[in-house]
This record gives C-alpha cells, structure tokens and sequence, in this order.
C-alpha cells in the first residue's frame, strides 16, 4: 500500500479539469445535489478523496448513560467491551480533498449493530460533527453524516520538535463550544477500541424526509475499513503516517466544553475525564456508504408538530449582554 493514496476521481484523470455542473450535463441520474446550477460538485467527486490531512483525537471517558442516549436503539448497540467508555472526541485539518481545504469536527461512539441473519457489524458511530465548510457539510449530509457549520480554530506550533504546543477551539452562533490546549508530552495514551481494527468501520443515521413531512426515511449507513474493489488497491481506506504522530497525556491538557443555547452537545455528551491527545497525519478515501437497516415513519395528514406559539424552543432567548 503507498504511503499517499491520492486516488482522483476518473473524470479529473482524463481532463484534468473541474467537472461540469450538473446543469450542463444531459444525464439527470447524474444529478444528486440541488439546485441544478449550483454547487460546482457533484456526483462525479465521489468517493471522496483526502491526502495529508491531520486528526488531532481527544480521548475522552464518557458515561455509558451519555453514550446510549446518543446512540438510536434500534438499531444501535453501544459497545460495552473492552475500553467501552473511550470516546473519539476530534478535530481534523484537511488539506487536499475534492471539496477544497477545510476544518471539521466530530464525536465518535464505539457501537455494534445486529442485522436479521445474525451478521453483527462494528463501528465507530457519529452523532455530532461540525465543519467550516459549506461544501463538505452538503456533501457529508448526502451520505448521512450529521453536520452543521461552525468556526474552528486548529493550531500546532514551537517548541524543539516546531509543534509542540497544540490549540483548538470551536464556536458557533457566537458561543464558544469547545476549547483545549496544552503541550505534546508524548507520553503513552490509550485509543478507543476500534483504533487500528480493520473489522470496524463508520455508523452514521441518515433521516430523510418528504417535503410534505408525511413521512421520514431512517437508515444506519455503514462505510467499511477496507478500500472497495473498484479501486484495485487492496489496504486500509484510512492510512495513516506515523513519522508525524504527537501524543500528550491528559495532564497536559487544559480542557473548557460548553452547552449553548443552539447546540446540546456540551451538555449530553458527558465527560467524566480527559485521558489524552493523538495527533496523526493520514491519507482517506470516503466512498458511498451501504445500507445495513431502514425503517419508515408516517404523519397522518392530521398531524401536526407545532409547539404553541413563541412559548418552547430558541425563538424568545436572547444572548443577555455580560458588559465590557
């Protein structure tokens, strides 16, 4: 397996150029995003390709309440193994990738599910994801992952070694969400399970709902550790470069996370300590997720989920000024 993968889409190998809009292509199953004219990507982007990008991953303990609340069942199971309550708590700098350079965020919860035959699948679930681009947000929600806009802030610098000291922050809607700083000790730190497994792969729950709300579609999509066959390289899709992996214990870290008025996962995701700090650098390949389960649910026509009037949700908090 090559060090860098940097497998391009055969549309850009034989033109070495953008490819058209789909407004300009005749072909509508070609079509996957709207509106027509816009965006520049489409179809002819996927699977998604990543090279030299850096993932900096938190582990975190979280409670095995926290990690079953976040957690659909059904279908979902949390993983109640070895390292169980180790949660993938990460931030990533991507470089190269089909979608242009941008900054993201997720959570990752070790979870296993039961199809009817008894196949059991193992992999590392999504509930919360946030990105600094727009662009890979829509492309991301196409696949089912769960992702929003934010600000991210992602920095590695001084030091003998020239990154040694690390700083991340996100905020969102004018909140701060998340912060944590320190320095690379480079001391031992335990992964989650999945780490390394090529037999885990990627959960996320993707809901898709009529224009009219009478129904929505849920389905688990799952993305496998092995890179499909249509590429002809056997090998992991997630290839990591360990000459540039960095690692501080939790000693070394200044953890601040907050619950905002607009976002919950300050307050559901409940972290009890902060173990440590990996940072890696690492080519990816994203391809299109299978279906492993589905279930549809119907609105009758007399349904309605409204609540009453300006009383519940965000419309009547306002930010209160806290001076200067």
């Amino acid at each position: 397996m090559p060090s860098h993968v940097n497998l391009r889409t055969r549309y850009w190998e034989l033109t070495k150029e953008c490819p058209p809009p789909p407004v300009e292509r005749g072909d509508r199953n070609t079509w996957i995003i709207g509106n027509p004219a816009d965006p520049l990507w489409d179809i002819d982007v996927l699977p998604l390709t990543y090279s030299d990008s850096r993932w900096s991953a938190f582990v975190v303990s979280v409670t095995e309440e926290s990690r079953r609340r976040l957690c659909p069942n059904p279908p979902l199971e949390v993983w109640d193994g070895e390292n169980a309550d180790l949660v993938e708590f990460w931030y990533v700098m991507h470089y190269n990738t089909m979608l242009g350079p941008y900054l993201e965020f997720g959570v990752t919860i070790s979870a296993t599910y039961k199809d009817p035959k008894g196949n059991v699948f193992k992999a590392g679930y999504y509930p919360y994801m946030y990105l600094s681009s727009d662009a890979a947000v829509d492309a991301g929600r196409v696949l089912g992952f769960p992702k929003k806009m934010s600000y991210i802030r992602i920095t590695e610098h001084g030091g003998e070694k020239g990154n040694d000291f690390f700083s991340f922050a996100m905020t969102r809607n004018g909140y701060l969400m998340h912060s944590g700083t320190g320095q690379y000790d480079d001391k031992p730190v335990t992964p989650p399970f999945f780490y390394g497994k090529t037999d885990w792969g990627k959960f996320n729950m993707k809901v898709v709902t009529r224009p009219d709300i009478s129904s929505s579609l849920w389905q688990l999509t799952y993305i496998a550790s092995e890179l499909p066959a249509v590429f002809n390289i056997e090998g992991h899709r997630f290839q990591i470069k360990p000459e540039h992996t960095r690692t501080a214990s939790g000693d070394a870290i200044d953890w601040f996370m907050q619950g905002t008025p607009f976002d919950n996962m300050g307050t559901e995701l409940d972290v009890t300590s902060v173990t440590g700090l990996i940072s890696f650098t690492f080519d990816l390949v994203i391809p299109v997720p299978s279906v492993l389960w589905e279930e549809t649910y119907e609105r009758p026509a007399s349904w309605r989920g409204y609540a009453t009037m300006w009383q519940y949700g965000l419309r009547q908090t306002f930010p209160i000024s806290q001076g200067s």
